[in-house]
């Protein structure tokens, strides 16, 4: 690679996770918004080609085996959820927070009580602007509040890691919280970085199949018919599990539309990687692998009946252990320790997709052209029929969404024949 995160925006492996304007000694790094994703630019004037954003972009590669040497001591003994301590199933004894939360509240909760537990003086979060609420800003939470203010999850793009720059302008211990490409960029910059790597003391990883550019969400709104201009806020979960999409307007009004469990459920739209950056996937990492605890919906059968929520937690380090211990001694959190089965099971068709299929896709994409990222170990998977279909039928949909004549039918078909069409993709996912 080149010296700046030109080289890896112009190769089109940037994931946009903001990682390079966050370590950049000089702030010459600037994260713009596209309409897909945010994306590096660099000031000529004010780059010294120090490298540091190359170094911690986990756009072009991810060493694995060296972080997790690092991190927990060893290389992980799993290769489809990584190394951990112990796996639980949870939530959030505030039931206010449980319910309007993406599934158990325990991210939030956490964060609460390590800050107000004298744990962490801070948190790297993300909320939606207050005057652009499409738009969403990292930022470090110093109060319950703004914490508080960053719950939910927020299905469109996000440059978390810029917020690394006021850390590393901070004292005190900090947490951070990302997707599995957000964590990557951290453990990368806390390699080139010893203050970093001091103070920030707790890692949340949260589950992620993939991320839905801003166009997809621009779209969806066209489908509801509602000018994006006109949204004065949007909660993307909430309100009970799996939760509702709820755009609020002027006057009061608002729209809500259901997550899932609906023939209208929004997330059918994008379950099938339409509006998916390319760049998504090439992500081998479901679970957050390099977190100290990982968090994510407990898609398991004997919960789907709850409409409060409840998080699948993989715990990974000693660290990340004694705060859960604390929370639970608190009694501000419940748990209840499961086995790695009941997590492989909660997230089965995604670990399919992101470990099992990488290698035959990553292989099917240099065919067409396409750079892929390098990682160590490298993926590995059998090659089949099946697997082909089911990369096959991801690509396509991810080319396909970006032209001009599918954003019209993307539009106008009804949301049934979305959840039908998953079902193709689902199914190969049984064989």
């Amino acid at each position: 690679m080149g010296d700046t995160v030109n080289s890896v925006v112009e190769g089109g492996l940037c994931c946009g996770c903001g990682t390079c304007a966050g370590v950049c000694p000089t702030e010459a790094i600037v994260m713009n918004m596209t309409s897909r994703i945010f994306v590096p630019s660099i000031s000529l004037d004010k780059c010294i080609h120090c490298g540091l954003c190359v170094r911690s972009c986990p756009g072009h590669s991810v060493d694995f085996s060296s972080i997790s040497t690092q991190v927990f001591g060893e290389t992980p003994q799993d290769l489809l959820i990584g190394e951990f301590q112990n796996c639980y199933v949870g939530y959030s004894t505030n039931h206010e927070l449980r319910y309007n939360s993406s599934s158990g509240g325990l991210a939030t909760q956490l964060l609460v009580f390590a800050l107000e537990n004298d744990i962490i003086e801070g948190a790297l979060v993300t909320r939606m602007k207050r005057k652009n609420p499409l738009q969403p800003e990292a930022f470090v939470a110093r109060t319950v509040e703004d914490i508080l203010s960053a719950s939910k999850s927020k299905y469109s793009p996000v440059a978390a890691n810029v917020a690394l720059k006021e850390i590393a302008r901070e004292s005190g211990r900090f947490a951070v919280v990302g997707l599995p490409c957000h964590i990557h960029g951290i453990r990368k910059a806390e390699e080139v970085s010893t203050a970093l790597k001091k103070k920030i003391t707790l890692h949340i990883g949260l589950l992620c199949s993939h991320m839905v550019t801003f166009a997809g969400i621009y779209n969806l709104l066209r489908k509801l018919k509602i000018e994006k201009d006109l949204v004065r806020k949007i909660n993307y979960r909430g309100d009970g599990w799996p939760g509702s999409l709820s755009v609020h307007l002027d006057h009061g009004h608002y729209k809500r539309v259901p997550l899932t469990d609906s023939w209208k459920g929004y997330w059918s739209l994008f379950s099938s990687f339409f509006f998916t950056p390319m760049r998504c996937t090439m992500c081998p990492d479901q679970t957050a692998e390099l977190a100290d605890i990982s968090l994510g919906d407990a898609w398991l059968p004997e919960f789907r009946s709850d409409r409060t929520g409840r998080s699948i937690v993989i715990c990974r380090t000693k660290f990340g252990q004694r705060l859960l211990e604390k929370a639970m001694q608190s009694k501000v959190v419940s748990l209840k320790q499961v086995n790695s089965g009941k997590i492989l099971q909660s997230q089965k068709a995604n670990l399919k997709f992101k470990k099992s299929d990488l290698a035959q896709r990553l292989s099917l994409l240099r065919m067409f052209g396409k750079a892929t990222p390098r990682f160590t170990p490298a993926p590995h998977g059998k090659i089949s029929l099946f697997s082909f279909l089911r990369n096959l039928f991801v690509c396509f949909n991810v080319y396909v969404a970006n032209k001009a004549f599918f954003k019209s039918l993307w539009v106008n078909l009804p949301f049934p024949l979305f959840r039908l069409y998953y079902g193709i993709y689902k199914s190969l996912s049984f064989v």
